[in-house]
């Protein structure tokens, strides 16, 4: 959905969850204020409230996020978050002025992260898609990732223009990870630009030991 597309609600622009469903969904219902009685994920009441058992499995192991475990209902937003099996595959951006959210393909994840995330932008990256519920542990500012918040500094959009570079230069994925470059890639590139790949190579080092921002690095860059 584009931004101008969405339609401004008034909902909890604080929960990027709330934004996001707003944005892709509609309006979810008043909410009733907070209660032990409420949705089990945030207490929330909305119109449309489902037990817990329809929407989470036996397995599901993502309680510990959860505001009341033992409560037996999850509110319009939480069982569209769990249910809605995009959220899970694909990356997203969510923003709070406007609100939107989109799909965020690799071309737009090298615009977001060539600077510091915004405050009122939240990225949803899942590095193993269908692995793990994301959209639950989003923040703004940050990229959220299948167990990582990941602070996204100039430094880091610093390391993405060199990975990208490496990338276009013909390294795959597997070579970047490397500690120094194999000769047999190396002499694919013309000789006066082996100066700048080594550069490129010692300014990602610190990712090479920081997996979740070399693989979010990654997505970018294909």
């Amino acid at each position: 959905m584009s931004p101008a597309q969405v339609t401004v609600l008034d909902v909890n622009a604080s929960d990027v969850a709330d934004v996001a469903y707003a944005a892709a969904v509609g309006d979810p219902g008043a909410t009733a204020g907070t209660s032990n009685a409420g949705c089990a994920r945030c207490r929330k009441q909305t119109a449309v409230m489902t037990p817990v058992g329809q929407v989470v499995s036996r397995r599901f192991t993502g309680y510990e996020g959860w505001r009341d475990p033992g409560a037996s209902r999850l509110c319009a937003v939480c069982v569209w978050m769990y249910r809605h099996r995009p959220l899970r595959h694909e990356a997203w951006i969510v923003t709070r002025d406007p609100q939107a959210m989109r799909v965020a393909s690799p071309e737009v994840l090298r615009t977001i992260l060539s600077s510091p995330i915004e405050s009122d932008t939240a990225l949803l990256v899942p590095l193993v898609p269908g692995r793990k519920h994301i959209l639950p542990q989003a923040h703004w500012g940050v990229v959220t990732t299948d167990d990582t918040a990941l602070r996204w500094t100039q430094e880091d959009a610093i390391r993405l223009d060199a990975l990208d570079r490496l990338r276009s230069a013909g390294f795959s994925e597997a070579a970047v990870a490397a500690a120094a470059p194999a000769f047999a890639a190396l002499r694919a590139v013309p000789r006066p630009l082996w100066q700048g790949v080594f550069d490129d190579w010692a300014a990602i080092a610190p990712w090479r030991s920081a997996r979740p921002w070399m693989e979010v690095g990654l997505r970018a860059c294909r």
